[in-house]
């Protein structure tokens, strides 16, 4: 358990350098494309929570690495716009790992190895802490910045990367973000969602339970390393 939770940490935190892939540009768009684009857009931004809320959470990590294979259960708490929170047990029950993420600030903890990183607006290479921003606090925020060859939206994210919308509808969305030298892609259907880090090859498998009918404590969002 011990080696697992230390490889998804690591994981998660350094990852070595790969050149990103681009995809095919395309032409530019008239201004009927342009304005059909933003209102597109717009839909999607509306259809998305505006209340906190939290849900049931089992996430399955891979590190390929190592070959190193982790399963946690816990919840994650969202305030749209703000903050996101996960924590996660591991099979025995023992804390695994708690992530607090903001527009600003982030936290991870992985206590069974008494790992504590933060930081800032920056997020490490490799780490997934840019889209937990794009996923849960700040989805689909920034401005739009061109269209692709087939239809995608590309989005410039508040956080410095590029978000391309390969696929948006009822059941869930297809999202490839681009950061630096960093890749990465979610696949969301219904209360299944896939993650994968291509510098890294960290895979996460995400299922999600039913929407709480409470909304989650405030302070679940209030900084968890901060002095009293």
């Amino acid at each position: 358990m011990r080696l697992a939770v230390a490889a998804v940490a690591s994981a998660c935190l350094v990852a070595a350098c790969a050149p990103s892939v681009r995809g095919a540009a395309a032409p530019d768009p008239s201004q009927a494309e342009w304005d059909a684009a933003l209102a597109r857009l717009a839909r999607l931004r509306a259809a998305l929570p505006r209340a906190p809320y939290s849900q049931p959470v089992t996430v399955d990590f891979f590190e390929p690495r190592s070959r190193r294979h982790f399963e946690g259960r816990g919840a994650v708490g969202v305030d749209p716009g703000h903050a996101m929170r996960m924590i996660l047990v591991g099979p025995a029950g023992e804390p695994a790992l708690d992530v607090w993420v903001t527009r600003d600030a982030w936290r991870l903890v992985v206590p069974a190895i008494h790992l504590v990183r933060r930081g800032g607006r920056e997020t490490p290479s490799g780490s997934p802490v840019g889209f937990f921003r794009s996923w849960f606090v700040d989805p689909l925020g920034g401005h739009l910045l061109a269209l692709g060859a087939g239809g995608e939206l590309v989005l410039r994210d508040p956080f410095g990367g590029t978000l391309h919308v390969t696929r948006a509808d009822g059941d869930g969305f297809g999202i490839r973000r681009r950061s630096g030298t960093q890749t990465e892609t979610f696949e969301s259907h219904g209360a299944h969602a896939s993650y994968r880090d291509a510098s890294s090859g960290l895979s996460v498998e995400v299922t999600l339970g039913p929407v709480g009918d409470d909304a989650p404590d405030p302070e679940a969002f209030a900084d968890p390393g901060a002095s009293p």
